[in-house]
């Protein structure tokens, strides 16, 4: 076998200590922000960490409001995830409490039960309002 009268010319480059250290900070403050997506669901919508495979809020009622949360997650970072959490279990909890409600009103025989029921029903319209406020502003 013959072998070739050829060198490598690989050249050793010389590299910039400063400039190496930014970019490697530059990429480990990319990989800490996360990538957030909205996932349709049978109750509503879920804002997922997609690195991480998490839920970060489930059960969102809005798509709207569950596109602007994830929006302002990949822009801001986590903010607010307490609050939204919050307003999304309080109504769920008041709609539920409602059919609750009506169920009552229709199969109740008894008069103060039906009034009972329609006075915290209307509680519970008043609380769904004021939870449907608040998640508008996401």
């Amino acid at each position: 076998m013959h072998t070739l009268a050829t060198k490598h010319t690989h050249k050793k480059r010389k590299y910039n200590p400063k400039l190496a250290n930014k970019l490697d900070n530059l990429a480990k403050t990319v990989a800490k922000k996360g990538i957030y997506v909205v996932k349709k669901t049978k109750t509503g919508y879920d804002v997922i960490d997609y690195i991480k495979k998490e839920v970060l809020v489930a059960d969102i009622p809005f798509s709207r409001t569950a596109n602007n949360f994830c929006d302002s997650l990949n822009k801001e970072g986590e903010r607010g995830v307490a609050q939204l959490t919050h307003h999304v279990r309080v109504y769920h909890k008041h709609m539920n409490d409602i059919m609750f409600y009506k169920h009552t009103i229709r199969t109740s025989k008894d008069t103060t039960k039906v009034f009972t029921a329609g006075v915290r029903m209307q509680d519970s319209l008043g609380m769904v309002k004021e939870a449907k406020h608040h998640l508008a502003f996401y």
